[in-house]
């Protein structure tokens, strides 16, 4: 248990070991964080992850009886959010559920009809003592459900998913954990989790801006005391698509012949002066490669032919890359095959399709690359590099 402020504790749990979050890897674990305010009235934020039950019920239990909740805040119905929600309402049993009634409806669905809740509809806000909770939906700032809740008296923001990171900490502010592993698990986190959404977060944000803002308490990772401008100034960059002079090369191969050529792209890109992060995909997870792709201009992605088709790895790849349609990029394909091509051109479809502008691309030889094939991937490699300072 740690007061963030007096009078308000995180009851959350730490996960150290947990390492793939939806095919997410999270090298750094995760927390689940939860919030005790305790005032005329008490009042719960967030739930935890189901494992973690009996472990925020012990600290509650460390502050206050937790028969004398008498409110639970739901932000959000994901079961990482509210997975302990049976033992708590059983630990708990004189508080009301409050949540949008698009969360009530979830939680109905995942843990059964009898959870009794009130929707802010009805109640848009909660005076708890000399403090209050006023609560702001904020639909598909990652579900449809999805709240954030404000403490103007405290000038706290309870944050639900966003300005979060899936970071395992014995610090739980961002003054006490590395400042540069932070903001890499935050921007990571963004990438993976939020980024297709950016134009609901970058509504948030907006709706933020005349709102005074001390601390920021996310539902994952640290709480924001120290500098919460930093965070809020990063998010306005994401969702902006403001990007760096960079350039990922993203490549599988077989028999080494593509990666002859991502390695010659990758040089002719970093002889111009472009940062360039290489990735393949035989051991790179694709969590990894999008937090890469988030502040790079231009993505350039490769793969051989395997049976008239992309290989597999490239394949997951893409349908991840997809999903999450990273803002603002150039990109081009390029591969190697043998008696019959076919991965390029559907690596091209897939790039498209997230939304990303492509450069037109010659770099598909047969077999392993001669001298001069080479050359020509290096030579391509240069002129990404160009369009990558242009812009």
């Amino acid at each position: 248990m740690t007061q963030i402020k007096e009078d308000i504790h995180w009851v959350g749990a730490v996960d150290w070991c947990i390492r793939n979050f939806h095919s997410y890897v999270t090298h750094r674990g995760s927390s689940y964080n939860s919030y005790l305010v305790v005032d005329e009235k008490v009042a719960l934020i967030d739930f935890v992850r189901a494992p973690f039950a009996e472990e925020q019920v012990t600290r509650i239990s460390e502050v206050i009886d937790p028969k004398k909740v008498n409110y639970i805040v739901a932000n959000h119905a994901e079961p990482d959010h509210s997975g302990s929600i049976r033992r708590l309402l059983e630990a708990c049993p004189n508080a009301e559920v409050i949540a949008t009634e698009r969360c009530i409806n979830t939680l109905r669905k995942y843990y059964g009809d009898d959870i009794k809740a009130t929707p802010i509809e009805k109640t848009p806000s909660l005076k708890l003592g000399k403090r209050s909770l006023t609560f702001v939906p904020v639909p598909m700032a990652h579900w449809p459900d999805s709240m954030v809740s404000y403490m103007p008296e405290e000038k706290l923001l309870f944050s639900n998913d966003a300005f979060g990171q899936h970071l395992a900490s014995s610090g739980r502010f961002d003054d006490e954990v590395d400042e540069a592993e932070l903001m890499q698990e935050a921007s990571t986190y963004y990438a993976n989790i939020l980024m297709p959404l950016w134009r609901s977060i970058s509504r948030a944000l907006k709706a933020l801006e005349g709102v005074q803002v001390e601390m920021i308490a996310p539902s994952h990772g640290i709480v924001w005391r120290k500098d919460p401008g930093k965070i809020l100034a990063a998010y306005k960059g994401w969702v902006a698509g403001v990007s760096k002079q960079r350039a990922v090369v993203v490549y599988d191969t077989m028999w080494g012949s593509t990666q002859i050529l991502a390695r010659a792209i990758a040089d002719g890109i970093a002889s111009k002066g472009v940062d360039v992060k290489v990735h393949c995909l035989g051991t790179s997870p694709s969590s990894d490669v999008i937090a890469d792709i988030l502040e790079a201009k231009a993505v350039i992605v490769g793969s051989p032919t395997l049976n008239n088709h992309v290989f597999p790895t490239v394949a997951g790849f893409l349908a991840y890359m997809h999903g999450l349609k990273p803002v603002n990029k150039i990109g081009a394909a390029f591969g190697s095959y043998g008696w019959a091509g076919g991965a390029k051109k559907v690596v091209e479809t897939e790039m498209l399709a997230s939304g990303i502008q492509m450069v037109e691309s010659d770099i598909d030889f047969v077999f392993k690359p001669n001298g001069d094939e080479t050359k020509r991937a290096y030579a391509f490699g240069q002129m990404i590099g160009e369009k990558v300072l242009a812009v």
